[in-house]
């Protein structure tokens, strides 16, 4: 989830910058980010600087995009 979120936050970017930003074990951003991959929730584009983003053909994508957005939302209403 944490990194979706992030991807939701900051667009499209390099693995490195998403590595700096989740601070995640690098070997355990390259596992998650497969299996989000086998989901269809990201896309890993690029041979050299591998670019992740999100996949907005799926369906799942734009309902957590919506939920985060609502909840960011009514955090600041609290």
């Amino acid at each position: 989830m944490k990194i979706l979120s992030i991807l939701i936050k900051h667009g499209d970017m390099n693995i490195t910058k998403l590595y700096r930003l989740s601070k995640i074990h690098y070997d355990k951003l390259r596992r998650e980010l497969e299996d989000l991959q086998k989901m269809s929730l990201v896309e890993v584009i690029g041979s050299d600087k591998k670019i992740v983003r999100l996949n907005y053909s799926n369906p799942k994508v734009v309902i957590l995009i919506n939920l985060l957005e609502e909840l960011d939302k009514n955090e600041f209403r609290s």
